[in-house]
């Protein structure tokens, strides 16, 4: 399930999208303008800012590492209508050596407590959330997959929505790879392979999102939020 046209929804991020619109198991439809994901927001635009209060985005979540965050700073994090957290994220923040160690890779993301703190913030918020790393892939893409699958978004759904950010992400990353020719693209190119191969280890550790929510410190009624406000356009 593809999407098509590869823009951002806002005009100063190169990956920022909707995890609405998506079919679930039970026949449902997670609900736009809820929850969006993105790449680092760091250049203040005021049509941005404009579109995020128009769809009430207001709380911003930064999983960058401190080191990432002082390089290039969010643009929502000084307020001016906007609930910033940052919740750093060390996991997924550079390439693993081989194609072979993301999916393990993206597991330790899964485990982090920084992690359990996004999705509570999440499940929280009283208004619509944007949360972003740097590219919007890795960590953002764990986060993403973990959502989507507590609601009941098949796998292969969730595969595709990983993989689209090569397409969103394209430039951004065809000049990493000519600026750290050593890289193997495979990596840093969101292939469906390490994502199917995530999934397969957190069931395989967890056995199901509610566990995982258990063994994370969450509740239950913060995964309960979080359907019905991707599910049900509501908190």
């Amino acid at each position: 399930m593809m999407v098509s046209g590869y823009k951002s929804l806002l005009s100063a991020t190169t990956n920022t999208r909707d995890l609405g619109g998506y079919p679930t198991a039970s026949g449902d439809i997670s609900v736009r303008n809820r929850i969006w994901r993105s790449d680092a927001p760091i250049v203040w635009q005021p049509s941005d800012a404009k579109v995020l209060i128009e769809h009430n985005m207001r709380t911003i979540i930064d999983l960058r590492t401190d080191g990432e965050i002082e390089r290039h700073p969010c643009a929502y994090s000084r307020g001016n209508g906007f609930d910033y957290r940052h919740f750093p994220i060390a996991a997924g923040s550079v390439p693993p050596p081989a194609l072979e160690d993301v999916p393990a890779s993206y597991l330790q993301i899964a485990i982090q407590k920084e992690t359990a703190d996004a999705l509570r913030t999440i499940a929280e918020a009283e208004t619509g959330v944007l949360f972003c790393c740097t590219a919007g892939k890795d960590r953002t893409g764990v986060v993403s997959a973990i959502l989507l699958l507590s609601c009941g978004v098949n796998r292969e759904i969730v595969i595709d929505d990983y993989a689209v950010s090569r397409e969103y992400n394209k430039e951004r990353l065809e000049k990493y790879l000519s600026e750290h020719p050593e890289v193997d693209r495979r990596i840093v190119l969101a292939n469906e392979i390490s994502m199917a191969r995530f999934i397969d280890l957190f069931f395989a550790r967890f056995e199901s999102v509610e566990s995982f929510f258990v063994q994370a410190g969450l509740s239950l009624e913060h995964l309960q939020r979080i359907r019905r406000k991707l599910l049900e356009g509501r908190s």
